[in-house]
């Protein structure tokens, strides 16, 4: 009796399937029987009095249902039937009616095997004692596959026909994940069957292209591989011939693993010292032959304006023609402010970028100044340009952050930055298992030198002088001067107009013509003797601005930013691709430049404030000069500071009042200088490098005047000789340094309005109590530890003289060394007494006004 194997459980067909409810059968009937022919028939009588037991088979319907080949394979899914439509199917289309069919057939279930492709129907039928057990189910196989024949039935999915089998062993029904149907099937048996016997037994099922025995293994059952021509067949045998017994020798039948795969994988995953650095090589390939030319192409596009519709020439002038000679074209924003200080600056800057690219232009001025406005006016008509916001860059908050910002400025797509995060859990997870790095992430430095060096790639190719990298500097200068030379000689020709060109022409045909001959011969030998004589047009030289380079010297990746970006700027200077200009309000600025590109001298513009008449005169060519005459008085208030001149523009059209506009930005100011200045409000926890007295003292000199001798500060008694807290102070742009003949020279006001907000702050009696309080407080201090210093001294002198009257050097009489050190340490001990006295008198006097303050407001 046909028995199911299954992973769960072992149960006799004793029932129909347990996911279906079962026809019921009795165990016995009652028939009458006659004689015993050999073809059986619904007509042939049975004796009543026989008594014949009910019995039970199988038979398993091939493709009945497509082959799941593997996890991806939907269609398990969504041909997944129910059961009554299984049953259904099966009593009206693959099995003949129970009255066409023998031994009072009966279908008991239906057990679907959709891994399989098939399904098995589970049925009961009553052999008669003249029939064997064997004749009666082949007689039932029969009569299924001649219906099916008959039928011509065909499936949809792959158009070939139903195959009904008979099962003679007991199915293993399992639902492993890691095994689909394959077309070879692996024999398991005990006893001795040689290959005839097992061609016997499986070709019923299909073409057998193999049949290959397997080296027997001690203690271990012999093995045979049956290789079948289609799946299908591989299918059906396995389903029907599993725990089968043939000379008393049971089968097992299992698919064979795909070993192809398999082998692959299992070395894969056995060998990762050898995979994964081949792994990372591969997809570093994949990425130079693919990404690389896309990034190129995309930051190429940014720096040539390709997909910028308002460089084109034709929409330039169709915009000119038409919304330009209805509307007033609106004024740059350097001609707008009319500062005859940066015409100069300007010039210069222009004169620059004329030259061959071989150093750095820096243009440097405090914060508000105007650099960026003045270097985009310059440059706005060149036409390949890069401008690189350090500012974005610095505030970062992670190195993703950075990089995706830098990536965003220049163009540089795709990025995928989240890869960086997978290939260094990819690497931690790799080294905790096998002890080694195996490479995959990638630094901070090294995905910034990568786009850097792409970015190169893209500018080199836009560069006109990309090919003569190998030329002197002098060599393209005169590349440039002629071109230069060129495009003057045409521009004059086209405002001649052609009569006086024809004009021209005849008379440069005119004369000696020997004379034009050798002119010419002159001409041509000087052409041939450069063979790489191609103009070179300066407006064609890629400009890269850095905007705000160093703006940050701390943080968490600043130093490693400021020196990429140095170093990266050197390699297209000295391999003259293009300019490169750096905007920076940083003195120390130079120095990780001139370590960058050593021994070449560079291009220094430093942008001052305009003057009261520049600022009077960009005010009012903002203001209307009747509506507001007198604003002479706001413009020295708040001095010639770009941005505080807009602001005060800006609140005044808005509607305030200049005198309401004037307080709102002074008392910015006093604020701004409050909280930088004398670290109030510290919530950043950051600490300062000068002391709040400190500023005070300079914020004195600077509040009486407009500039203050930055020697007369250094050798003040709080800074004693110190210029680290000047330094500090104009790092934070409280203070600006002025230098003459390369030294320090005078200290001015970080902005012209904080000398105002100076003013304004010095008139806070009761701050400035407290602070004079606190100067005088510390200046005592200091020289009273100087007038312990001098008393231990003439103390250690006068233990020279013994108690007898001798002194140890000397005598009875005191020797001169002694004395004169003596007469030096009284002479200190008296000027440091008068210090101490004066400012016991100060910070008397500074207690008393805090105090009278105190009450008075108190009192009030």
């Amino acid at each position: 009796m046909p028995t199911f194997t299954s992973a769960r459980r072992t149960t006799p067909l004793t029932n129909t399937s347990v996911s279906v409810k079962p026809t019921p059968f009795l165990r016995t009937q009652k028939v009458k029987g006659a004689s015993t022919p050999r073809k059986y028939t619904t007509e042939t009588p049975i004796h009543a009095e026989e008594e014949l037991p009910l019995q039970y088979g199988m038979l398993y319907f091939d493709n009945a249902y497509p082959l799941k080949m593997g996890w991806w394979d939907i269609r398990y899914s969504l041909l997944k039937p129910g059961w009554r439509s299984l049953e259904r199917k099966a009593k009206t289309e693959l099995v003949p009616s129970e009255k066409n069919m023998p031994f009072h057939f009966k279908i008991g279930g239906i057990e679907p095997r959709l891994k399989d492709g098939g399904m098995f129907v589970h049925f009961s039928y009553v052999r008669p004692s003249s029939y064997t057990t064997k004749e009666a189910l082949k007689e039932i196989e029969s009569r299924c596959e001649q219906h099916l024949i008959g039928k011509g039935h065909y499936m949809w999915f792959n158009f070939q026909k139903v195959r009904a089998f008979l099962v003679k062993g007991s199915p293993f029904l399992e639902d492993l994940a890691s095994r689909y149907p394959n077309s070879r099937i692996r024999v398991e048996f005990a006893g001795n069957l040689n290959v005839e016997q097992l061609y016997t037994l499986f070709r019923k099922y299909g073409k057998i292209m193999d049949i290959s025995l397997l080296t027997p293994v001690k203690d271990m059952p012999r093995q045979a591989i049956v290789q079948y021509s289609f799946m299908r067949a591989s299918t059906s045998a396995k389903s029907c011939l599993h725990g089968m017994e043939i000379n008393g020798t049971q089968l097992s039948v299992t698919y064979e693993r795909t070993l192809q795969g398999n082998a692959i994988w299992t070395w894969l995953t056995n060998h990762p010292k050898i995979t994964v650095p081949l792994g990372g090589a591969a997809l570093a390939g994949m990425s130079f032959m693919v990404f690389d030319p896309m990034r190129v192409f995309s930051m190429h596009a940014k720096i040539t304006q390709l997909f910028n519709a308002n460089e084109y020439s034709f929409l330039k002038w169709l915009r000119k023609e038409t919304v330009g000679r209805l509307t007033r074209s609106p004024l740059d924003a350097m001609q707008a402010s009319g500062w005859r200080e940066r015409a100069h600056d300007e010039e210069k800057l222009r004169s620059w970028l004329r030259t061959a690219p071989e150093s750095f232009a820096i243009v440097h001025g405090p914060r508000g100044a105007g650099k960026t406005e003045m270097v985009e006016y310059v440059i706005k008509d060149k036409k390949h340009k890069v401008v690189i916001r350090c500012d974005e860059l610095a505030n970062a908050r992670s190195e993703g952050e950075l990089l995706t910002n830098l990536a965003k400025q220049i163009g540089y797509i795709p990025l995928f930055q989240f890869m960086n995060t997978i290939n260094n859990m990819v690497d931690v997870a790799i080294t905790a298992t096998t002890g080694q790095k195996a490479g995959l992430s990638a630094t901070f430095e090294g995905q910034l030198k990568m786009i850097l060096d792409t970015l190169s790639i893209a500018i080199q190719q836009a560069s006109p002088v990309s090919d003569l990298s190998n030329t002197s500097p002098d060599a393209i200068m005169k590349r440039i001067e002629a071109t230069l030379e060129e495009k003057t000689r045409l521009s004059e020709l086209n405002k001649t107009g052609p009569c006086v060109q024809t004009n021209t022409l005849a008379l440069s045909m005119s004369g000696n013509p020997s004379r034009r001959l050798t002119k010419v011969k002159r001409h041509r030998r000087e052409m041939d003797s450069d063979d790489n004589n191609t103009e070179c047009d300066p407006d064609e030289i890629p400009v890269i601005v850095i905007d705000g380079y160093m703006s940050r010297e701390k943080g968490p990746h600043a130093k490693e930013l400021w020196a990429f970006l140095a170093d990266w700027a050197a390699v297209l200077a000295e391999n003259h691709i293009a300019h490169v200009v750096f905007l920076t309000n940083n003195v120390t600025a130079s120095k990780p430049l001139a370590k960058a590109l050593p021994n070449m001298p560079f291009e220094y513009i430093v942008l001052t404030d305009a003057t009261l008449e520049s600022a009077l005169e960009f005010v009012y060519n903002h203001l209307d000069r009747d509506e507001y005459p007198d604003l002479i008085k706001y413009v020295q208030t708040i001095g010639g500071r770009l941005t505080d001149l807009e602001l005060f523009v800006q609140k005044v059209k808005s509607g305030q009042k200049p005198d309401d506009a004037e307080k709102d930005i002074l008392g910015r100011a006093v604020v701004e200088v409050r909280k930088n200045a004398f670290d109030f409000d510290n919530s950043d926890g950051r600490t300062l490098n000068w002391t709040p007295i400190q500023f005070w003292a300079v914020m004195k000199k600077l509040a009486t005047s407009e500039a203050a001798s930055f020697d007369e500060l250094k050798i003040h008694p709080l800074f004693k000789n110190d210029e680290g807290p000047f330094s500090a102070m104009e790092q934070a742009e409280l203070i600006n340094i002025v230098h003459k003949h390369g030294r320090p020279y005078a200290v001015r006001p970080g902005k012209p309005i904080y000398r105002a907000a100076f003013q304004n702050i010095l008139s806070d009696t009761s701050f400035s109590a407290v602070m004079d309080l606190e100067s005088s407080t510390h200046l005592e201090k200091e020289e009273m530890v100087k007038v312990a210093k001098w008393e231990a001294e003439l103390k250690e002198l006068s233990n020279l003289r013994h108690t007898n009257g001798f002194w140890l050097f000397g005598g009875g009489r005191v020797p001169k060394e002694v004395d004169t050190r003596v007469k030096w340490l009284m002479k200190k001990l008296a000027e440091s007494h008068a210090k101490v006295e004066k400012y016991e008198m100060e910070a008397s006097q500074a207690k008393k006004a805090v105090a009278d303050i105190a009450a008075s407001s108190f009192s009030s």
